[in-house]
Parts: structure tokens; sequence; C-alpha cells
């Protein structure tokens, strides 16, 4: 059994397998998780049986993961291996930085090019969106990162005096009769439009028809609206995770 772990900007992923099997998933709010140690044990309690025998995660925020690796070691003797830091991620990463780029990215790119096998544009569609690209030999080449739909409502209601703070969903019409239904439009159908022009753009500049695949928690959004995106796949992190811990498997023994 393992409990693979996505930490996020604003929640996190838990994944319980059973050899290659995702039997169990969970995904916790960051604003709940950092409350104590003794709430979070009561969370975790339905999401990780007690025959879990190790642990993995990916993170993108030092604070929430240093809150689950205390809570792990103390409740559940489990000592969790982090990616980037004790587990390299075994794929060529052709960046400027390669030790910058995200973990979260790199465990998609992993997950996504064990199924595909040839150029794929992953979307990551939460806190920020991502658009990824991995060449035919399986190495991330590097992306693209914009503001998320959550992200820029936030964004658009703090840094102005008089604009609320919206939940984005598809609108009726483009054109708004009233505030909150301007930004909702404008949000929706600009982020939309956004990703679609930087597909078209990355095909374009790669010169191929890559294969678009799309995760995170506003994919579905996306997919919806962009017929280029091939497939959405929830747990693509989760199983990139995974693939990376059987790859260093014996490393870790």
């Amino acid at each position: 059994m393992l409990l693979a772990i996505d930490i996020g900007n604003t929640s996190v992923h838990l994944g319980v397998f059973k050899e290659d099997a995702l039997i169990s998933s969970c995904s916790l709010d960051n604003r709940v998780i950092n409350t104590s140690q003794a709430d979070f044990r009561e969370l975790l309690r339905s999401a990780i049986p007690h025959h879990v025998k190790a642990a993995i995660f990916s993170s993108v925020n030092p604070k929430v993961e240093v809150f689950i690796t205390e809570c792990l070691e103390k409740y559940y003797s489990l000592k969790p291996q982090c990616i980037g830091k004790d587990i390299p991620v075994p794929i060529p990463v052709l960046t400027d930085h390669p030790e910058r780029t995200g973990t979260d990215r790199l465990v998609n790119a992993v997950a996504a090019f064990e199924r595909i096998k040839n150029w794929i544009v992953i979307i990551d569609a939460g806190t920020a969106i991502t658009l990824d690209v991995i060449n035919n030999k399986g190495a991330f080449l590097g992306g693209i990162i914009a503001p998320g739909i959550k992200t820029s409502s936030k964004a658009l209601h703090h840094y102005t005096a008089f604009l609320p703070e919206v939940f984005v969903h598809k609108p009726e019409h483009v054109l708004g009769k009233n505030t909150e239904d301007a930004v909702n439009s404008g949000i929706y159908w600009g982020t939309v439009g956004m990703v679609s022009n930087l597909i078209h753009m990355l095909c374009n500049e790669l010169k191929c028809t890559p294969t678009i695949v799309a995760t995170g928690g506003d994919a579905k959004i996306l997919a919806q609206e962009i017929p280029l995106i091939a497939n959405v796949i929830p747990d693509l992190t989760l199983q990139g995770i995974r693939i990376v811990y059987k790859a260093n498997l014996a490393s870790l023994k």
C-alpha cells in the first residue's frame, strides 16, 4: 500500500494505491489542514488505511508540507519521501533551471508520457493554469504559467475598490448586464480564449500536433469549451507520484 500526496497551493490530494490501482482518494482544502494536527488526524482517518507502508509526496507549498510530514510521522509512523529532494524525477528536464521546475509539473509529465509515448501538452488548471510540453522522447521542454480561474476572481476583487469576488461559471450570455455577470463572463471566456490560443501558438511553434490532456480542478470547464483537449485525467498527478515511487523503489529500500 502506498500513500501518494499532491500538496498544492490551495488543496492537498491524497491517493492510496494497491500495486498500480488507485483504490481511494480525497481532497482537503489547505484552510482546513492548517488547523491543528489532532483535527487533521481526524480528517485523515477515512483516507489512510493503517496498513499503508510508505508515503511519498510532491509539494509546491512548504508550510503545508511540514505540517503533513510532522502529522504522518507522529500519528502513523510514516516518514514520507519528498519528490525532488529525497527522490529524483526520472525524466530529462530541458529548461534553463531544471532544479526550479515544479515537481507537480514533472510528475504530471511522467504520468502523461507513460500513457501516450509521444508529443504532449499537459494543461493543469488549478490555482495557476500551466501548459507544459513533453516531446516524443519523454523530455520536459518547458511550459507556460498563467492565473487560474479562481485566482483571477480573487485578484480582481483584491486589487479593486468595488469589484466583487465571483463564483465563476459558464455565462448564459457573453454580454454582462451587471457587475457580477460582467466579471464572470470576462474571467470564464477570457480564460477559455487564452488557453485555446496558447494551444494553437504552441502547436505552431513546435511544428507538430501534440496530444492535449488536462487535469486539475477546472480541467472539465476548459475541456467542454476547447475541442482540442483530448482527455481529462483527474488523478494524473497522483499517478505520476506512484510511477516515480516505483522507478526509485530499489534505492528506497
